[in-house]
């Protein structure tokens, strides 16, 4: 497999053709469910989706080979979707300066996300506000610290962990009703 990589990451760097779309049809299907969670629909995520691919196809020269080139791709498409989330909303993202401790926020989640499927998930992280939901894309999804998290989008880290556990509480209570509709059901 990797030789196949560094050969596929070659031919796009001589801007090959074959090569780009190999890529493409290797990775759009995995980046635009990326793309879905930062996003409010098909529509923007497809948008957001070809603009990272513009910018994999400009800066793949960039790409030394350390480190793994999944990941690298991976990087450049939740980039261009949080810049996409500032551009749409005119200015910067608006956060909660409010801390919030952070030991019931891993609890609260563990407990409800069993009782949903990924295609509600979805569903309910869409309709999350833009910084709740760039903050839990972030940190639940993206594995990265709150330290990384304030670093990347200039924020304190209080900030980040306050919008990750308004952003949890929103979805356990959507989950909550979900999960009543069905009993009423």
């Amino acid at each position: 497999m990797e030789y196949q990589e560094d050969s596929l990451i070659e031919g796009c760097k001589r801007k090959k053709r074959k090569a780009r779309n190999k890529l493409y049809k290797l990775y759009a299907n995995q980046f635009l469910g990326i793309c879905l969670r930062y996003t409010r629909n098909t529509s923007e995520a497809e948008d957001v989706l070809h603009d990272a691919f513009i910018k994999i196809f400009t800066k793949i020269d960039q790409y030394t080979g350390k480190g793994s080139f999944e990941g690298w791709l991976k990087r450049i498409v939740v980039n261009t979707a949080i810049q996409s989330l500032r551009e749409r909303s005119k200015t910067r993202l608006v956060f909660d300066e409010n801390e919030i401790d952070d030991d019931r926020i891993r609890e609260d989640i563990d407990v409800v996300l069993p009782m949903i499927s990924a295609k509600e998930l979805m569903e309910f992280i869409q309709q999350l506000p833009d910084g709740y939901k760039v903050v839990f894309n972030m940190f639940v999804i993206e594995d990265m610290s709150h330290q990384e998290i304030a670093d990347k989008l200039n924020i304190s880290v209080g900030t980040s962990k306050s919008q990750l556990f308004r952003a949890k509480k929103f979805l356990k209570v959507e989950v909550e009703k979900r999960i009543k509709e069905l009993d009423n059901i």
